[in-house]
């Protein structure tokens, strides 16, 4: 069946090669959705530790919509394509949104559809998860994405029943606890930048 499925579309763009939502589009476009990256996000085809990050980024830059907000999904695939300057900045307008008309400041909203909206706290959210930790199989990427400045407490969940607890202070890791530790080897913390 693999064989089948034809090879992602994709075109030069200012010398470099940009995934494509289709080989080619019919009619004009109404919606405000990049299609072509959901190669990274939510596929996974593209991303930090993978081939072809660059081909990934340069489809991110030259993406049709940029925006942050209810369901869009740009801050998860800055953060899993290890673009922190633009991860940070969009999770941090995300989580910054202000909420018109609410008692409650995480009721974000109206941005696509109603209030509460739902979907703008879980990207958000996902994103800074994503920009914290990532994995690939046993494999568990940390601070793929991850600013410098940030000082983090964390307790995230992996695969293989795992648990990743750390503290990162003052631009080092001050610990690092891999839960089962026959897991720890599994574990690769990257600089951030």
């Amino acid at each position: 069946m693999q064989q089948q499925i034809p090879a992602l579309p994709a075109k030069q763009v200012d010398g470099k090669r940009v995934l494509q939502p289709a080989d080619q589009v019919f009619g004009e476009i109404k919606n405000s959705e990049n299609p072509e990256l959901y190669a990274v996000f939510p596929y996974r085809l593209f991303g930090v530790n993978k081939p072809d990050l660059e081909v990934g980024r340069a489809t991110f830059e030259a993406r049709r919509f940029k925006r942050t907000g209810g369901w869009t999904q740009d801050a998860i695939q800055a953060a899993f394509l290890g673009l922190t300057d633009s991860a940070k900045r969009l999770t941090l307008e995300s989580f910054s949104a202000p909420t018109k008309g609410s008692r409650f400041p995480a009721f974000w909203g109206p941005n696509y559809d109603w209030i509460p909206d739902q979907d703008h706290g879980n990207v958000a959210s996902m994103a800074l998860q994503t920009m914290l930790m990532q994995t690939e199989g046993a494999k568990i990427v940390l601070f793929p994405s991850w600013p410098k400045d940030w000082d983090v407490e964390f307790k995230l969940h992996a695969p293989l029943n795992t648990t990743v607890e750390g503290v990162f202070k003052a631009g080092k890791l001050e610990r690092l606890t891999v839960t089962p530790e026959r897991r720890t080897a599994d574990a690769i913390p990257m600089n951030p930048e």
